[in-house]
């Protein structure tokens, strides 16, 4: 602890183990979307889209009328940065407990914005120490807000947020969470009576398209009067116009609104989020079976990982040339690129977006060729 002031097609993506942003992929039926301008014809429809939204995250994650979804323009960084700048004060003190990239970025925004807070360091290919969490607690009394992520990209490491909130609760802190990799598919405990606000995007367990982030906001935080520190991103303010006008402060891209409704739609009609768990376990059974067979283990323990995305490395650390790697998937069109990262020799798998089971057996087929070649066998 240490704390601080060859030959298909495929839909598949594969990312390298770094801090790059890569696509998600989304249903083909959502991308035939077509763009919707603005005009005045469309001001109504707006309204009603943004109602029927609105409602239907906070059905999707089971939140109760304390609870307000507060729409952005933007990526997943637009609603964490508006969470943090909207709704903490000059006098309060958050405690970012970070384990990776995610948590790194919470960081980084709080000191742009000269939020006063501290920075408590766990180990990224682990989840989080609550008996540490909470020591920082008890040596800081000043501490008055915790902000975590619920899951870390950068090993594909779930940190356990209702042991946070439980734990918040005791302290008196309020608890902030990004949970843009995981909303939709794993469970998040909305009733705690710690938790003020969770950020989360449209992409990722949803499959729309990227570009529409929200904050799911507890009410009673939306009362505070806190003087903004930035336009566009102010929460309170995009709240009023949305709960007086039904607009947004900043008109929205309607074709993307589209896009995220349709995606609803169809997670819905395929059985919600327990389904789409499922799915995901499913995947990852299939995807670590067939990479098992070939030599590749997880770099993560199992208590830590989540059917999202694992990142694997070749057993006993045997070394393989990137280059071919790169080289065999482009043969089979896998999106897919793989570079050097945190742990030499590792590279990082989804299992979010639209594709099958034999997608992935075409991905497994790319790195038994790759074995082949470079004499990556099981032990």
């Amino acid at each position: 602890m240490n704390i601080q002031g060859c030959s298909q097609q495929s839909n598949l993506t594969v990312v390298p183990n770094n801090r790059d942003n890569y696509p998600e992929q989304h249903s083909p039926q959502i991308n035939s979307a077509s763009p919707i301008p603005m005009t005045c014809k469309n001001l109504n429809y707006l309204r009603s889209l943004s109602t029927s939204l609105r409602k239907a995250l906070l059905q999707i994650a089971g939140c109760n009328r304390h609870w307000s979804a507060i729409p952005l323009q933007g990526s997943d960084s637009f609603a964490v940065e508006a969470m943090l700048c909207s709704l903490l004060t000059a006098t309060d003190h958050l405690l970012i407990v970070e384990n990776g990239s995610y948590g790194y970025r919470m960081a980084e925004i709080c000191h742009i914005y000269h939020i006063r807070h501290s920075v408590l360091h766990f180990d990224p290919r682990r989840g989080i120490e609550l008996n540490q969490v909470a020591l920082a607690l008890e040596q800081d009394r000043s501490i008055t807000h915790i902000a975590a992520a619920h899951f870390e990209k950068l090993h594909g490491v779930k940190n356990d947020i209702d042991g946070l909130a439980q734990l918040a609760g005791v302290h008196g802190c309020r608890l902030m969470v990004d949970a843009v990799y995981t909303f939709g598919a794993l469970p998040l405990n909305y009733t705690a009576p710690s938790l003020a606000a969770v950020a989360l995007s449209s992409n990722k367990c949803l499959h729309a398209p990227p570009g529409i982030a929200f904050v799911l906001v507890c009410k009673s935080e939306l009362a505070q009067r806190t003087p903004p520190r930035t336009y566009s991103l102010d929460l309170k303010a995009q709240h009023r116009a949305l709960e007086q006008q039904g607009q947004w402060r900043i008109s929205p891209c309607l074709s993307m609104m589209e896009g995220l409704h349709q995606a609803i739609e169809r997670y819905l009609q395929q059985g919600g989020r327990e389904a789409r768990y499922q799915l995901y376990c499913q995947r990852m059974i299939h995807l670590l079976k067939g990479m098992a067979a070939l030599g590749f283990r997880p770099c993560i323990e199992p208590q830590y990982c989540a059917p999202l995305l694992v990142t694997l490395a070749a057993r006993g650390g045997q070394q393989f040339d990137i280059g071919q790697l790169n080289e065999c998937i482009r043969q089979r069109q896998l999106a897919l690129r793989v570079t050097p990262g945190e742990e030499p020799r590792s590279f990082r798998i989804s299992v979010m977006g639209e594709f099958s089971l034999t997608d992935i057996d075409s991905l497994v087929a790319a790195f038994r060729d790759l074995a082949r070649v470079q004499r990556v066998h099981p032990q």
